[in-house]
């Protein structure tokens, strides 16, 4: 079973100014946060929790558009405009898991931030290595086990949907 992807097929010279668009933006995306990993291990200054959280959500990020943009850049490519169900699901999959992560992330650095402007005398205590450690591995973990979840889900969802749907098609 395959998915019709409608949008880019309709202008075909279109199609590959916009390759070149998502081929920039994916390439700068990449090497901008790259960068940012890179700058925020090596130099001894940015050890602090702010640049630990940013470090890690750059590598969350580059994991998020991975996930999502080579396959834009594979269809605009191909120009065929098909996906099959199963790629499909695990590229939802992928970018929910991504997604989540990244709003629990940001969750954390939030706290960070309020932790640094409202108890600024204890910050260094509160926010220890140790904690942003642990900070970053319960984002991470507290996501995995609902991924886990959402697959199932999704599996059953699927089930009930579709077994409907063939039967009507086949009617």
């Amino acid at each position: 079973m395959e998915f019709i992807l409608l949008g880019f097929s309709d202008i075909p010279n279109f199609q590959w100014i916009l390759l070149g668009i998502f081929l920039v933006l994916y390439l700068t995306i990449l090497m901008c946060n790259s960068v940012i990993v890179l700058i925020t291990r090596i130099d001894p200054i940015l050890q602090t929790p702010v640049y630990f959280f940013l470090n890690h959500f750059s590598i969350l990020e580059i994991c998020y558009v991975t996930v999502t943009i080579p396959r834009i850049l594979t269809d605009l490519l191909n120009q065929k405009g098909h996906v099959s169900f199963i790629a499909c699901a695990t590229q939802m999959c992928l970018v929910l898991l991504f997604g989540g992560l990244e709003c629990l992330l940001l969750a954390v650095m939030a706290y960070d931030c309020y932790v640094a402007v409202c108890k600024p005398l204890p910050y260094g205590l509160i926010m220890s290595p140790q904690v942003c450690v642990q900070l970053v591995t319960a984002s991470w973990l507290a996501y995995e086990d609902a991924f886990v979840n959402e697959i199932a889900v999704y599996a059953v969802a699927v089930v009930f949907i579709m077994v409907p749907f063939l039967l009507t098609m086949i009617k």
